[in-house]
């Protein structure tokens, strides 16, 4: 095979400009000489974190430079993930942010692997790397992740529980859903969660927290609820149900199957995640499409329940499984089986421009989650244009580099949760 200079390839590809090559619109191209210049030049001098206060603690975290360059990101919620950043932060420090996918095996092995708030904290420094890597190579972060497979991102609306068996206050809800301009919603069904019960909440039709039944009450006011949003929305909407892995195989499969009539878009975690076969069987058993994943911290765990299609749709959430560059393992290791994947997402805007970035370059993504919308700040997080945030159920990314967004500091440190610094400040 003939070998052709970089210099040489470079003239090459800007005359392609017919086929699509050309140098001023390729950020692979771009991206080359800015490689060859800037790797080693420069290095990670800290790792800082920020947590504001949203539905749930949100650790945003910031990696600093001698540069003078930095990286967002943001970090799944829960106690001990900012412990952990702090142990983690030293397989990181003093090396070349340009090496994401060595920097996350130092963290992985120098940890003993990831689970829990461990591997919260090490998706969201890798989460944060991409954006400086972006950043030093002068591209948008999904082009070091792969290129991109479609202009914009579709998001889904996961609009909560009204918490009665009265279809109107989920209508109302699904109608407001409707009117912000998604074509897509969730629904949390079970406000009668065990959780609930557990912190001394009284159950009004469950009877107790710890068998998983749903009773044949239950079911038939979950499916009368379903139908009216189903009626509601009209046509052309896109529907899921979430069941937070709340219930038995055969009273899940038996709703499973009332559902299928209404011919919604997924059924979200409706057993526990921790069995493959027991979920496989479910899905085999109905045509209403079965959705997991949020609650799996790696490919690893991913794997048994991709190999048994265990589920239609894997959910993984970038900030808890690893990381952007694990999520697209993830996704291209269901893609082999021909499984879609819509991630799980409960950031802010930091966290959901980088999953976005992601998803950019999954080429069986199909849709977003956004959490925390109501919040009548949370889209001004980050600066955005104009005040928008989505638009038509999607979200556009920039063509800046990194992720392309700015904090608004102002707007960040007016909701510091409790306790937190900015940054170290």
């Amino acid at each position: 095979m003939q070998h052709i200079p970089r210099r040489e390839f470079l003239t090459r590809a800007a005359g392609l400009g017919a086929a699509g090559w050309a140098l001023e619109h390729s950020h692979v191209l771009k991206a080359m000489p800015a490689a060859e210049s800037m790797l080693g030049k420069v290095k990670i001098r800290d790792v800082q974190t920020a947590t504001i206060q949203t539905n749930n603690a949100a650790h945003l975290v910031k990696i600093t430079t001698d540069q003078g360059l930095f990286g967002l990101g943001e970090a799944y919620v829960g106690a001990g993930v900012l412990d952990n950043i702090a142990v983690l932060k030293r397989f990181v420090v003093g090396e070349d942010p340009l090496q994401v996918d060595y920097l996350l095996s130092r963290m992985l092995e120098g940890s003993s692997g990831h689970m829990g708030a461990r591997a919260s904290a090490i998706s969201g420094i890798e989460t944060a790397l991409w954006d400086l890597a972006g950043k030093v190579l002068n591209v948008p972060a999904y082009v070091l992740l792969g290129g991109k497979f479609r202009p914009k991102i579709r998001v889904y609306h996961d609009t909560g529980a009204p918490r009665t068996a009265d279809p109107a206050p989920w209508v109302e809800e699904a109608l407001r859903s409707k009117e912000y301009g998604f074509t897509a919603m969730k629904f949390d069904i079970n406000w009668e969660s065990r959780g609930a019960g557990l912190m001394g909440r009284p159950y009004k039709y469950r009877r107790e927290a710890w068998n998983r039944s749903i009773s044949a009450l239950e079911q038939s006011q979950w499916v009368r609820i379903v139908e009216a949003i189903v009626k509601a929305l009209g046509p052309g909407y896109d529907l899921a149900i979430d069941c937070h892995w709340e219930y038995n195989l055969r009273d899940a499969l038996r709703f499973a199957q009332a559902l299928e009539p209404l011919n919604i878009w997924f059924l979200e975690d409706p057993i526990p995640p921790e069995n493959a076969e027991a979920l496989a069987r479910l899905t085999a058993a109905t045509k209403t499409p079965i959705a997991t994943g949020e609650n799996l911290d790696s490919r690893h765990q991913f794997r048994p329940f991709i190999e048994k299609q265990a589920c239609d749709i894997i959910q993984p959430d970038p900030h808890r499984c690893g990381g952007l560059l694990e999520t697209k393992r993830i996704a291209d290791m269901a893609d082999l089986y021909y499984i879609a994947c819509a991630c799980h997402n409960m950031c802010t805007p930091v966290g959901t421009y980088a999953i976005a970035h992601a998803c950019m370059s999954i080429r069986s993504f199909v849709a977003l989650e956004s959490d925390s919308l109501e919040i009548p700040w949370w889209k001004d997080v980050v600066v955005n244009n104009g005040g928008k945030f989505y638009e038509g159920g999607y979200l556009t990314l920039s063509e800046k580099p990194g992720f392309g967004i700015e904090l608004n500091e102002a707007v960040c440190k007016q909701h510091l949760a409790a306790g937190s610094r900015w940054f170290g400040a």
